[in-house]
């Protein structure tokens, strides 16, 4: 089973704020099955599941970075990062559970993430 994983990257007042999935295990980075039959690459199957949970608009969304994240079961996730300006109007298009939190509340979810395989898509 092949999954990708994601995060929305936001500021407020200078201060990061990341999207997260809150389960009765923590916070983690908000994850789907990737479905090799779909035909669909892992970033086409990440914004796909965007759109299922109520995301209507990507046109202020920017691709940040792709990294790997190391999950509690010790498998390896591609995830992928976006920026968006208005994360407050983000949040009231997805469900609850989807919620953004800064940097210093995810501080040990952030640290699951290898810095080394970091690559930057987004040029200004």
């Amino acid at each position: 089973m092949t999954m990708v994983a994601a995060t929305v990257i936001a500021y407020d007042h200078d201060i990061p704020y990341f999207l997260v999935h809150q389960k009765d295990t923590g916070d983690h980075f908000w994850a789907v099955k990737v479905h090799h039959h779909e035909e669909k690459t892992s970033l086409g199957t990440i914004l796909s599941a965007f759109q299922k949970v109520g995301v209507t608009n990507f046109d202020d969304w920017r691709l940040g970075e792709l990294a790997t994240a190391v999950e509690e079961e010790g498998h390896a996730e591609s995830l992928y990062s976006f920026h968006v300006i208005n994360y407050q109007a983000l949040q009231q298009q997805l469900p609850k559970e989807l919620v953004f939190k800064s940097a210093d509340e995810i501080r040990e979810l952030l640290t699951t993430i290898q810095p080394s395989t970091f690559t930057s898509f987004d040029a200004n």
